[in-house]
């Protein structure tokens, strides 16, 4: 398998982007509701990959997340075409709106969602995520969300092991896992919202693990 292949046969991933547009049509059309969410539609969906056994179950998720991500804007690009609607893919959510609304010609022409169509249509960059670049981007958002925020109260060792859910005589890899876990869960664009909660939460995780990170 080379790198521009998917991990699905070509049958597995048109069955599954039909079971996802009856999913989406008939929750919307039941439920009455405007948007879905990527966890509602990742446990309806029951997306299984047979990946490398030895990943981290983050790699695991991102892998799951980017399929899912790929088949939507597969679903966005039919849709638009065939007059259906436009499949609106933003952070953790979707909405499909009328191919009247006014908005729907800029939101298809929107840069960020061109690069991001770019993006998960690429099956290199399926491949491509690995540790080191899950590390990197949670430190990019760390530099982000921290700018500005107030000096926080600093953590003493035992809360930083609380905050990262760590027994005492952790080790260095048990130490970056759990800082890896925690801070995917509350990363800010995990959620439909970007509450200040969720962002204050994403900086003090980051501050135990640099604390507890000193011991090494």
């Amino acid at each position: 398998m080379t790198l521009t292949q998917a991990p699905l046969t070509k049958p597995v991933l048109q069955l599954l982007k039909n079971q996802l547009a009856s999913l989406i049509h008939s929750a919307m059309s039941a439920n009455r509701v405007d948007t879905l969410t990527e966890q509602y539609l990742m446990s309806r969906l029951g997306l299984k990959l047979s990946t490398d056994s030895e990943l981290s179950p983050d790699l695991q998720r991102f892998q799951q997340h980017f399929v899912l991500y790929h088949l939507l804007y597969r679903l966005q690009t039919e849709w638009l075409a065939t007059g259906e609607g436009f499949l609106s893919i933003g952070l953790a959510k979707v909405s499909l709106l009328d191919t009247g609304s006014a908005n729907t010609a800029i939101l298809a022409a929107d840069t960020d969602n061109r690069s991001r169509r770019e993006y998960y249509t690429d099956w290199q960059n399926f491949y491509a995520m690995s540790e080191q670049l899950l590390d990197d981007y949670l430190q990019q958002f760390w530099q982000f969300y921290s700018k500005g925020e107030r000096d926080e109260p600093q953590l003493s060792p035992a809360q930083a092991e609380e905050l990262l859910q760590l027994t005492h005589g952790f080790n260095l890899a048990q130490l970056k896992k759990a800082y890896r876990s925690q801070a995917l869960l509350y990363h800010p664009d995990r959620h439909t919202d970007r509450t200040k909660g969720n962002a204050a939460k994403f900086i003090r995780i980051r501050q135990a693990y640099q604390l507890l990170l000193r011991q090494f």
